[in-house]
């Protein structure tokens, strides 16, 4: 795991921030039998708009000699496109597995992917009284999105927040992640931001659960009169420990995809 070794002072209890995402001896299939928790806490994902575009997502590199296999977690954002974190797809992977759910549960089939580009957010400047201590520079905000074999018929994608200046006054995330070492069932928690940067890079706490690894590139989401829209997703958790934590930092979508933003 990276750690950034941010301190958040007295705000967050002087705790790291740590990647999201973990490596682990999962099978191809991505263990679409194996029953376990993603997000520690929160609630099984509900057959909504949330879950219906949620994936888990495997990518397999080749560092050195062995075979790894990260399992992040990603979003449905055109019939073709997931989005999710870049450094879940770090070290030009061998190839990615997509895996969507019913409910909280894999669901086949197993669609294929590839890379079609990564992003660097700018972290901005954070907002005036609003978690001083937070080093920006050192959360490395990122974004990729992978393009699928062939469209997904069956799921409608969820739109992008076109704004990153208007932090939602609650969000929810969704996660696909690890409990441990083993392979997570679909859960969702909610979110209250408690901090934001001048370019929508927004700190929020996990209500009742904690954000684990594998989790990374998790869908944050919010509502409005029109619906779900997709705010960011998670970069990084900040706990004392692995391989939980209970703030999640989030890589603001719109300010990537603003000029093609559907809302």
């Amino acid at each position: 795991m990276i750690s950034f070794g941010t301190s958040f002072g007295t705000t967050f209890a002087t705790g790291g921030v740590r990647r999201a995402a973990a490596a682990s001896a999962l099978t191809l299939g991505l263990g679409l039998s194996d029953p376990a928790a993603a997000i520690d806490g929160g609630s099984a994902a509900r057959r909504d708009a949330l879950a219906q575009a949620t994936v888990a997502i495997g990518t397999i590199t080749q560092p050195e000699e062995a075979l790894k296999l990260t399992r992040c977690t990603g979003v449905l954002i055109a019939p073709d496109l997931v989005l999710t974190a870049a450094h879940c797809v770090n070290g030009d992977p061998l190839g990615a597995l997509v895996v969507f759910f019913r409910g909280s549960e894999p669901a086949r089939p197993v669609y294929g992917a590839r890379v079609a580009a990564r992003y660097s957010p700018d972290p901005g400047e954070m907002l005036p009284n609003e978690a001083s201590g937070v080093s920006l520079s050192d959360l490395s905000l990122d974004l990729a999105v992978l393009r699928l074999t062939e469209p997904v018929r069956d799921r409608r994608p969820v739109p992008l927040a076109a704004d990153p200046g208007r932090v939602p006054k609650s969000l929810r995330i969704a996660g696909a992640g690890l409990s441990g070492r083993t392979v997570g069932r679909l859960r969702t928690a909610t979110l209250t931001p408690v901090a934001a940067s001048s370019t929508g890079l927004t700190i929020a706490r996990a209500n009742g659960a904690r954000v684990c690894f594998g989790d990374s590139g998790g869908p944050v989401v919010a509502q409005d009169r029109r619906g779900t829209y997709i705010w960011g997703v998670a970069s990084a958790v900040i706990s004392r420990a692995a391989p939980c934590g209970g703030y999640v930092v989030i890589a603001p979508a719109a300010q990537v995809f603003s000029a093609t933003g559907t809302r």
